[in-house]
């Protein structure tokens, strides 16, 4: 068992605001093909229980203006204005087994999105749009969480491969937008040797290339903005440290560092002698820490097909959707929605008002809507994910 991860009983459910919302999925399109090839139902969601909290119903306000240089995603100026113009591209991660890990150059990512593969596991998504990196890895295969990422974000998406089914999903929503290990050639998609560590990596400015070459349409309107401030307002909670734990084997803990003004991931690790430990994760290429600006939890429905096999329902225009979002070494309780399935994602407090990001890089966690928050001690958290 994992020092520091024990939990406390009984540890009350996170859930969303609201009673009348129905449930069950609402199957989109891809959802739909992926039922009739599994010949399955999507397993049902229980109802939940609201947070005695009043949400008001909030008025949209204007995305304020960005100058040109400035990267919706990130607040911060980038190098090529160019870029924000061009579909980002999207590289799938591993991150199970262990022998697969530390990340390659996923602190150069703008977003990070992590999700429930099953088994007590996670997959991750990395997202380059304000800039690219030439060896992104260990690429991993696609699931059709990806292909609504993709869309939402106007995304190329970078798999590994995929299952007959799954793929059938990318054909039919992402038509000439995936590429997979063995088609797109290196240095858009290149396998290392054993000596170098037997991975597969991607260069996302290659992918970009490749893509054009092929007759793709890249243009794209550029992402609409989020907000952005450098110091934080208000808040709920302390959060030094919030560990998300799948189980006592597999865990992402995230560390306060008041120096950097991020929090720092650290995982799970499986020493010789079999003992679980937390260890701190490290980019393989730079050796630098990878650390995040903003962590943003985002409590959602799960949609089980099989015990390996799940889709998320993001309950597009459902501005009610809670969200646990960690920036300075402080928690706000809020919500997250996507307006449509063509568009990114937006962050709420719970007074309807948009939430402040940190300027810089944000990793995004889908938690499922029956997941568990425990205040181990003052300003440390444990959220346990349960299946819906």
């Amino acid at each position: 068992m994992l020092s520091g991860c024990n939990l406390l009983a009984p540890a009350p459910k996170i859930t969303p605001l609201v009673t009348d919302l129905p449930t069950t999925p609402t199957l989109n399109p891809e959802q739909a093909l992926t039922k009739a090839a599994q010949q399955v139902t999507p397993t049902p969601l229980p109802s939940p229980t609201p947070w005695q909290v009043v949400a008001p119903t909030p008025t949209l306000r204007s995305i304020p203006a960005q100058t040109d240089m400035t990267n919706p995603l990130t607040g911060l100026e980038v190098e090529d204005p160019r870029l924000l113009w061009q579909r980002p591209v999207m590289v799938k991660l591993a991150n199970w087994p262990q022998s697969l890990r530390p990340f390659n150059q996923i602190i150069n990512a703008d977003l990070v999105f992590e999700y429930y593969i099953g088994h007590q596991t996670n997959q991750l998504l990395a997202l380059f749009y304000g800039g690219d990196a030439d060896a992104v890895g260990p690429l991993a295969p696609g699931r059709v969480v990806d292909a609504r990422l993709a869309r939402c974000y106007q995304g190329s998406l970078v798999v590994a491969s995929a299952p007959p089914t799954v793929e059938a999903v990318f054909e039919q929503t992402l038509p000439d937008r995936v590429f997979y290990r063995g088609y797109a050639p290196c240095p858009g998609i290149c396998t290392e040797t054993e000596a170098q560590g037997g991975n597969t990596v991607v260069n996302t400015a290659a992918i970009r290339t490749f893509s054009e070459s092929k007759g793709n349409e890249n243009a794209i309107e550029r992402l609409p903005d989020l907000f952005f401030d450098k110091k934080i307002v208000n808040w709920d909670e302390s959060a030094l440290r919030v560990s998300y734990l799948y189980a006592d084997f597999s865990v992402m803990d995230w560390r306060y560092d008041k120096t950097y003004g991020g929090y720092q991931l650290w995982q799970d690790f499986q020493t010789e002698n079999g003992i679980y430990t937390l260890q701190q994760t490290f980019d393989r290429d730079s050796q630098q820490p990878v650390i995040f600006e903003n962590v943003l939890i985002l409590l959602a429905d799960y949609i089980e097909y099989n015990p390996s096999f799940y889709d998320i329902d993001f309950r597009e225009g459902d501005r009610e959707q809670s969200a646990i979002l960690l920036r300075d070494g402080k928690m706000t309780h809020g919500t997250w929605y996507a307006p449509d399935i063509n568009q990114p994602f937006q962050f709420f407090d719970l007074q309807g008002e948009p939430y402040y990001l940190k300027p810089g890089q944000t990793w995004i966690t889908f938690a499922s809507t029956t997941s568990r928050i425990t205040m181990v001690e003052e300003g440390s958290w444990d959220i346990t994910f349960v299946p819906n």
